[in-house]
């Protein structure tokens, strides 16, 4: 389903065209970042607008090459299309409208072109991650329309972003598709300042407010009234059921394989959690997820106040020697005195776990193969602490983010199979992995912390800071 009021093609030889733009549309179109991304309800004219403004864009002398990206080949003809009709309406000095076939990976991709007087271009054709390969001279725009539904989202962003290099632009544009879906990634990104970009946001009733009704009740010839727009929408919500909030209000919908919800990692997270100094000397245990060179080695260190656990300390490197890793967990032991620290025994884990256990004791390091049965369970622990509200964390993007980086699909038994991808130099879930084998720790603990007080932090530890 492409995004375009068919009502508003009609007007385009009879109304000046920056005036058929509705505010939020005008807002789009003005806004002249280099990287731009809106969050959308559907059917509310963003890809109407944009191809006005890659009409604009092309048709000016001073423009460039636009490259167009939509998930299917509906979407792509209506773009065209509608560029077509701005490009009319304009008087702009387009060619004809043609449609080639090329070659990507072996299979035919449609293309459709504009030429323009400018010596510019619009091309429209559906998502490739090697059709932006090679593009990108200065002053050209890359478009991904509904990116939330292409193939492999991370490379076509990837391939689109090379625009920026001399000058170039980038659009983005969806409506939500899952809360684990690498679109409402890139706008949780921008909204926290993780990534820099402008983010735009329209709800159908956002939309509404700023006139979109009026539009469409021209095209389907009912009376633009407040009776009827309240009518309207109620039949729309209640045929968009529980999807509504997804495809109407740009609310992405839990419970697409993410193993921890957005909604209940916020919960958990408190502006008193992460702090060292803050630790009381209470019963504490600690996780350490192993890694060498390409992912993060993370130690988490907990403390139990009351039924509530504390995430007191998180102490993440990358490519540290193995001596070095040693001598931290010493240094937390001996700060926190957890009665137990649980380590990731897989694969190179072993000779750390003996290494530590040497150092501290059988009794209180516990190796943990993290497969099959017992990598669930570690991370059922940490789940369980989460949904009860029994953990405090900080209020950190990264650790947000990669707690909520794990997925659950279903294994060849039924059974849920823990997956995440990796995320450039950022780890494997690793901070994720390391609160779960403390969260287990914590759990399985059966003795209790002696001494009131751990008094002060080691020396050995200073060096690490």
């Amino acid at each position: 389903m492409r995004d375009t009021d068919d009502g508003d093609r009609s007007t385009l030889k009879r109304v000046p065209a920056r005036s058929t733009l509705l505010p939020y549309q005008a807002r789009w179109v003005a806004d002249a970042a280099g990287f731009k991304v809106i969050e959308k309800a559907r059917r509310v004219g963003i890809s109407w607008a944009e191809a006005f403004d890659a009409v604009m864009h092309a048709g000016a002398p001073a423009g460039g090459n636009v490259y167009y990206q939509a998930y299917n080949l509906e979407m792509t003809r209506g773009f065209i299309e509608d560029c077509a009709g701005w490009a009319h309406a304009l008087q702009l000095g387009a060619g004809s409208l043609d449609e080639t076939l090329t070659q990507d990976g072996g299979r035919g991709v449609c293309v459709f072109r504009i030429a323009f007087a400018s010596g510019h271009e619009i091309l429209a054709m559906t998502s490739a991650p090697r059709a932006f390969r090679s593009r990108g001279r200065p002053g050209d725009l890359a478009i991904i329309d509904e990116a939330a539904f292409v193939d492999d989202l991370g490379q076509v962003l990837k391939a689109a972003m090379a625009f920026r290099v001399w000058g170039g632009r980038a659009h983005v544009i969806s409506s939500h598709n899952g809360e684990a879906n690498p679109f409402a990634t890139l706008c949780r990104d921008l909204r926290e300042g993780a990534r820099p970009g402008s983010l735009h946001r329209i709800t159908l009733k956002e939309a509404l407010a700023q006139g979109l009704f009026g539009r469409i009740a021209a095209a389907r010839g009912g009376p633009p009234t407040a009776e009827a727009e309240a009518a309207w929408e109620a039949a729309l919500r209640a045929e968009y059921g529980t999807h509504a909030g997804e495809e109407l209000d740009c609310i992405p919908a839990a419970g697409t394989g993410a193993w921890l919800g957005w909604e209940a990692i916020r919960a958990c997270e408190d502006p008193e959690a992460g702090d060292p100094a803050a630790f009381s000397g209470g019963a504490s245990a600690i996780g350490v997820d192993v890694a060498r060179r390409r992912d993060l080695w993370v130690a988490a260190a907990l403390e139990r106040v009351g039924d509530v656990l504390w995430l007191r300390e998180l102490v993440v490197r990358h490519g540290i020697p193995f001596s070095q890793q040693r001598a931290i967990v010493g240094a937390l032991a001996a700060h926190y005195r957890p009665a137990r620290i649980a380590v990731d025994q897989t694969g190179m884990g072993e000779a750390v776990v003996e290494q530590l256990q040497e150092d501290l004791g059988r009794s209180v390091v516990e190796g943990v193969l993290m497969t099959g049965p017992r990598r669930l369970d570690v991370a059922t622990a940490l789940r369980e602490a989460v949904e009860d509200r029994r953990l405090r964390l900080p209020a950190c993007a990264e650790l947000r983010r990669d707690l909520h980086s794990v997925r659950a699909d279903a294994g060849p038994t039924g059974a849920p199979r823990l997956m995440a991808e990796r995320s450039g130099t950022d780890g494997h879930a690793d901070r994720f992995w390391a609160i779960a084998l403390a969260c287990t720790a914590a759990r399985e603990s059966t003795s209790a912390v002696g001494g009131a007080s751990a008094g002060p932090r080691a020396a050995s530890l200073a060096g690490f800071y």
